[in-house]
């Protein structure tokens, strides 16, 4: 279904591109490109790279397969008053930027401000998209990262009035409609999952030597959305098996201070893998852990999944079967589900089933066919080409 018509002119205000590693960047680059080749006219407004402390250089103008891509300067700091200022500057600077650019525009729902600066120019006519990755201050208070008061009012009508006045609101899975719905009843509102590259990120053979361990891998944020504690402790455990976390994270430091008490040497870590390495990484393993606290459903769904699936690995599910992520793994067989996330015997008992090489064959080649069938970046595209 791609584009016959006149091209349209999209531009994406995005607080992450690569080559910063967050993964929300990585896949509106994906699309980005897409839409770009389709023969529409493309820019990316971005920041210099940040995610996760992590300093890349990258020039402040630059194309990518058709792409303009434009960066400026952002401020850092975890503090208080230093993410007040960032999110104040985001959409200051967001706002200005995208004045002077024409078309479409295309923001996420995090950081609050860049909604804001896309609010701000609906004002003036301007259309947009906004993109529920996350649904805020609600999966805030349900996790306690955020308490009732007013910042939690404030980041709330920040919301309201994105919804409001967008084009239309898109969200990763159903639930995530109900609330935005509910947020929202006059909003126009449509599902749309993260997309994967299928040519990029494709099934790789492993050929580990007689009597290698089994590898289960972590990769990605280790935030406050995931409970790794259980997957940690069956991991250590248990003998031959291998546990490789790949990435950074509030979790991080209390995941490595636990494997070094413990001294569990079949506890690995690793940094953070470029967009270039991410398949060669994403296949260097077994099994695939994915995790989202039941805190989270309907309010999140973790990126990582349609990736993991293009890997045709099976899943290792740390959610339970009555969430969206949970239910969907159960659904498709493509993998195992825990009923608790933080119980270690029953995740023990899991990976255990999960040596059996014809089962994970037959478990990696459905997550395969569900991410071609449901996941490519081409249908995404289809998707933001007509709402744009």
């Amino acid at each position: 279904m791609h584009n016959r018509g006149v091209p349209k002119r999209i531009t994406f205000l995005l607080p992450y591109f690569p080559p910063d590693v967050a993964a929300d960047g990585q896949l509106f680059a994906l699309l980005a490109r897409e839409l770009a080749a389709r023969g529409h006219r493309v820019q990316v407004l971005t920041y210099k790279p940040r995610y996760q402390g992590l300093s890349e250089v990258a020039p402040r103008r630059e194309n990518l397969d058709g792409v303009s891509v434009r960066r400026w300067w952002a401020p850092g700091g975890k503090s208080l008053w230093a993410r007040a200022l960032g999110a104040w500057w985001l959409m200051c600077s967001g706002a200005w930027r995208a004045l002077f650019c024409r078309g479409t525009l295309i923001v996420p729902s995090s950081p609050p401000g860049l909604a804001l600066a896309a609010w701000q120019l609906s004002l003036l006519g301007r259309r947009y998209l906004y993109v529920l990755h996350d649904i805020h201050p609600e999966l805030g208070l349900a996790l306690g990262a955020m308490k009732p008061g007013a910042a939690a009012g404030l980041v709330r009508l920040a919301g309201n009035l994105a919804m409001g006045r967008a084009q239309a609101v898109i969200t990763l899975t159903e639930g995530m409609k109900q609330v935005a719905r509910a947020r929202s009843p006059h909003a126009r509102v449509e599902v749309q999952p993260n997309w994967v590259d299928l040519d990029a990120i494709a099934p790789k053979p492993r050929q580990p030597a007689p009597g290698a361990p089994l590898i289960i891998q972590y990769s990605g944020n280790m935030g406050v959305l995931h409970d790794l504690e259980g997957l940690t402790r069956a991991a250590g455990r248990l003998t031959g098996v291998e546990l490789h976390y790949v990435g950074r994270g509030v979790r991080l430091a209390e995941i490595k201070a636990l494997a070094q008490r413990e001294q569990w040497k079949q506890v690995k870590f690793f940094d953070y893998k470029p967009l270039s390495e991410l398949a060669a990484s994403l296949g260097d393993c077994d099994v695939a852990a994915i995790a989202l606290t039941a805190r989270a459903d309907r309010l999140a769904m973790p990126s990582k999944l349609q990736g993991i699936l293009a890997s045709g690995r099976p899943l290792l599910c740390l959610a339970g079967p009555d969430t969206e992520l949970g239910a969907l793994v159960e659904r498709e067989q493509a993998g195992l589900t825990v009923k608790n996330p933080a119980d270690a015997e029953e995740i023990a008992a899991a990976i255990e089933r999960l040596r059996d090489p014809e089962l994970r064959k037959a478990m990696g080649q459905r997550a395969r066919r569900l991410a071609e069938e449901r996941y490519g970046v081409a249908r995404a595209a289809d998707v933001y080409e007509q709402l744009a």
